[in-house]
């Protein structure tokens, strides 16, 4: 790496640091409460750690953080409202939210405790029975998280909000329910984390090796799960980072044909599952992004769970990162737009002529379901098996020397810490800004910010990188 981009890497790491330290004190550090129901609370983690409000602690509080978890098992939005404050008759084993002190409060319900799953044979409590009356629960949930949201605010405290996730009792009804409250919260004026984006098998359901049981991750579940939180997400609000709108504008990153890409984003916290989105407008074939990361090796070891006179059996999914890095090229190649993943594997776009044009590229990748999936202009291309532990992310050529660049455009670079579905990779495309999960989102249209609710920075190269508008 030329010693140009090690000082440009170098000193954003200090930049973003310094920018954290002058927001922490630790003589008076700021405290972040998980305010939700037993997922939250940690039930399914044969580990003992807390769950994913666990592992965000014990990542947090490192960096100067209190984190308290005052979730409830079976929590859903009305009932919750009771846990807000003691008031003059407080319930001693109740998990009150203001008992804390909290600075920011995480609020983390399910569709699955408002009763969205359909009624089972006999069953007819905490079900619905007909598409309208999961459509009332639907609308019943929006309306009670915005209830939440206000009287967190009002009392002088910041939401955020977790995005509903997965259970094995879901169907395609509820599956559908799920994301299209996603994309519902994804629109609200409050920072959230796409956690079904962690786990989702791809039919709304948890990936394999990651439940405990029906309505619960097990460890393996909840550290996927703690992925999908931006690391430096509440330093960012601490240093009061709005939440991302999308930049309307006819500006562009131009980029001259390089031998190593100009434009480079480094993970400095573990990353699981992930999308790299931009936007291209290639003029002569060549790459225009490499991802740099460890294969993941996985292994489904059995833990065997008890529950009162029952016991079953359940697979954990184990993940080790191999000893050697490896590189994922999408390149522009005979005018079509084709991602060659580390593994020998291809998939293109079946038609050519992407030369000359703008073009929204989305790769997903799913440790949940171990797949990279390839969107382009919205629309599904194929998918190729894989996992992946990313380090790096290269945008205008490759990672390392020796292969050429693509002579090209680019605007809208973002990176999510989850794994977008095809409804969202379409949402993307018809200009929704989703901002759960969102680590980067840099419009490229003037300069190198990074407009995400993160402290994360890029490093863009200016001698081979010009910032121009429409029409130059």
């Amino acid at each position: 790496m030329p010693m140009r981009q090690i000082l440009g890497i170098a000193a954003a790491i200090l930049i973003a640091a310094s920018a954290f330290a002058e927001n922490t004190d630790e003589n008076n550090p700021r405290r972040i409460a998980i305010w939700g129901s037993s997922v939250a609370n940690g039930t399914g983690d044969e580990l003992w750690k807390g769950g994913y409000a666990g592992r965000l602690k014990e990542l947090l509080e490192s960096r100067g953080w209190e984190v308290f978890n005052q979730s409830h098992p079976g929590d859903n939005t009305t009932t919750i409202q009771s846990r807000f404050e003691p008031g003059d008759t407080p319930d001693a084993a109740a998990r009150y939210l203001t008992v804390v002190d909290p600075d920011y409060v995480v609020i983390g319900l399910s569709l699955g405790n408002d009763g969205i799953a359909q009624c089972q044979l006999g069953q007819t409590k905490g079900c619905t029975r007909t598409a309208t009356e999961a459509e009332a629960v639907f609308e019943r949930f929006a309306s009670g998280l915005q209830q939440l949201i206000t009287r967190v605010r009002a009392a002088g405290m910041t939401p955020v909000v977790t995005l509903p996730y997965a259970r094995l009792d879901f169907s395609e009804r509820e599956y559908g329910f799920t994301r299209r409250m996603n994309l519902l919260i994804n629109s609200w004026d409050v920072p959230s984390v796409n956690l079904l984006g962690a786990i989702d098998d791809g039919q709304g359901r948890w990936g394999r090796g990651l439940w405990a049981g029906p309505f619960h991750p097990n460890a393996a579940g909840h550290e996927e799960m703690m992925h999908a939180f931006v690391p430096s997400l509440f330093a960012a609000l601490d240093a009061d980072k709005a939440t991302p709108r999308r930049q309307a504008t006819t500006g562009y990153a131009r980029v001259r044909r390089t031998k190593q890409a100009p434009m480079t984003f480094r993970v400095d916290d573990t990353m699981r599952s992930h999308t790299l989105t931009f936007m291209v407008r290639p003029h002569k074939d060549g790459v225009v992004a490499e991802i740099v990361g460890r294969p993941l090796n996985s292994s489904f070891p059995i833990f065997r769970r008890s529950y009162g006179a029952f016991e079953w059996d359940t697979e954990s999914l184990e993940l080790t990162p191999s000893d050697h890095l490896r590189i994922s090229t999408l390149e522009v190649r005979d005018g079509r737009i084709s991602y060659d993943s580390s593994n020998g594997n291809s998939i293109s776009s079946r038609t050519s002529g992407f030369t000359e044009a703008w073009h929204y590229v989305s790769l997903s990748h799913s440790v949940a379901r171990a797949e990279t999936t390839l969107f382009i202009d919205g629309e599904l291309v194929g998918s190729i098996a894989e996992r992946l532990q990313p380090e790096s992310f290269a945008l205008g050529g490759p990672a390392e020397r020796g292969r050429k660049a693509a002579s090209a455009d680019y605007r809208e670079w973002m990176l999510h810490r989850a794994s977008l579905n095809a409804d969202e990779a379409a949402a993307l495309h018809a200009g929704v800004l989703l901002q759960a999960s969102l680590e980067l989102y840099a419009p490229l249209t003037h300069d190198d910010a990074n407009l995400a609710q993160s402290l994360s920075t890029v490093y863009v190269d200016s001698a081979v990188v010009d910032f121009m508008t429409d029409g130059e």
